[in-house]
């Protein structure tokens, strides 16, 4: 696993493009993204952060079936990114109801639309997202790690 790099940027386009996801290179330019890659450096998952402060907002978690073994260490390794960047809960926004078991496995939580700090609510994609039916919101406390 690594934060996507420059050289990562077509790779991650496409496999976000497969995937049917919208996709915003200047982000996974900027480090915001998590690649999980194999043998031959193909893209097998990804997940993104962006942080609002305190928080986070959960971006683009996407991977292959055969990755899914792989999957938990992928989210584990952008909770201690974010942790390190000073986030203390993680956010997500999502219309897709298949999902939401995924994310309650990962220990997400459901939450309402006013539990939701204005700072990440102020995120372009919350806006996007937030103009397509069914969506949910759902979030997570990141622990500190012992010291």
């Amino acid at each position: 696993m690594a934060i996507a790099k420059n050289q990562d940027v077509e790779p991650a386009v496409k496999f976000m493009e497969r995937a049917g996801m919208e996709v915003a290179r200047e982000e996974i330019e900027s480090g915001k993204f998590i690649l999980l890659k194999d043998d031959v450096h193909s893209i097998k998952g990804m997940i993104g952060i962006e942080t609002c402060g305190e928080y986070g907002l959960l971006r683009s978690f996407l991977f292959l079936p055969e990755a899914h073994a792989q999957v938990p260490a992928l989210f584990e390794t952008m909770l201690a990114i974010a942790r390190e960047q000073g986030v203390e809960q993680v956010f997500l926004v999502s219309n897709k109801q298949q999902a939401k078991a995924f994310f309650e496995a990962l220990q997400f939580t459901s939450c309402h639309t006013d539990e939701i700090p204005d700072k990440v609510k102020e995120s372009p994609v919350v806006e996007k997202v937030c103009t397509m039916d069914n969506i949910y919101f759902m979030s997570r406390h990141i622990s500190r790690q012992k010291a």
